[in-house]
């Protein structure tokens, strides 16, 4: 090693300062990252204070509804949350061979087919003594009995629980190629109430979409009530009916062409996805590599 790179070490932050900041990077919110760091509100706020004093840079602006990076927060954060992610691999790599263990996480069953079926060879190439079970037939489990962390999808209001948030998620009709020569873009409801309208059981996502536009919901003679939005998903995509899908899950289809959007507008409706564990669970190793993957840090 240098001398020159033992100098640039020497001035680097305390390994507490960029914890703190990037718990505060990843929640935007003081409060929220104090609880996670097991401190005050008030002593993370000096944490950062006293690093952006070290680097000579404002690394967030303060706002009523939480923290907005600077040019210089945006740009340390994708710096910090790789080298944490590397640091927790080098860690790994260099340890005693781990005992296996199991991880169960209980998934909604449209986040798993949609959006994790993908990704899990790379959680499994990294973390190879982490075996991963899937349930997404339980993902309103107890998490302190049957599953380590759940992904859930809802408002993210479960009392008791460690949430984050895994992004918004917005609403919009869909319906296959052969449905939109016949109804046109951005149709009246009129001429929806002449289709079939595909629901889903568990939530009127056609409800929450018309109140979104401020609309009324349609109404039609044919409904077909479905279980499983993936399976609501498909019907549409057959060219069964319209269906009110999320954008995550109906992305992939529309880069396709084989769905494709009624309405240009997209509406929030409040639902999204989330990562849920008791508070405990995130001192598991575990836990704590699978939440820091699925977060991309």
């Amino acid at each position: 090693m240098t001398s020159d790179h033992i100098d640039s070490l020497g001035q680097l932050p305390s390994l507490r300062a960029l914890r703190g900041f990037e718990a505060a990077a990843r929640h935007l919110n003081l409060v929220r990252a104090g609880a996670e760091l097991g401190i005050t509100q008030g002593a993370l706020s000096r944490q950062i204070k006293a690093l952006e004093e070290h680097l000579g840079v404002q690394l967030f602006t303060r706002t009523p509804r939480g923290l907005v990076f600077t040019e210089a927060g945006d740009n340390l954060w994708d710096h910090c949350r790789r080298a944490f992610s590397m640091l927790g691999e080098g860690i790994d790599s260099v340890g005693k061979v781990r005992k296996r263990e199991t991880l169960v996480v209980a998934i909604a069953r449209s986040f798993a087919t949609r959006r994790l079926a993908q990704r899990v060879g790379d959680f499994v190439e990294r973390y190879p003594w982490i075996e991963l079970r899937l349930d997404g037939h339980r993902h309103l489990a107890d998490l302190s009995r049957d599953a380590d962390v759940a992904i859930r999808v809802g408002d993210g209001r479960w009392p008791g629980l460690h949430v984050e948030s895994l992004g918004t998620d917005p609403i919009v009709p869909v319906a296959a190629p052969s449905v939109l020569r016949r109804t046109g873009s951005e149709p009246s409801f009129e001429a929806l109430s002449r289709e079939t309208l595909l629901h889903f059981m568990d939530r009127d996502l056609w409800g929450a979409w018309a109140t979104g536009r401020g609309l009324e919901s349609p109404i039609a003679q044919r409904n077909v009530y479905f279980s499983e939005t993936i399976i609501m998903l498909e019907a549409a995509e057959a060219g069964q009916g319209i269906a009110v899908g999320r954008q995550s899950l109906v992305k992939t289809a529309i880069s396709r062409g084989t769905i494709v959007p009624l309405y240009s507008a997209l509406v929030d409706d409040g639902y999204g996805y989330f990562l849920c564990c008791v508070p405990e669970a995130l001192n598991r190793r575990k836990v704590a590599l699978f939440r820091q993957w699925l977060l991309g840090t």
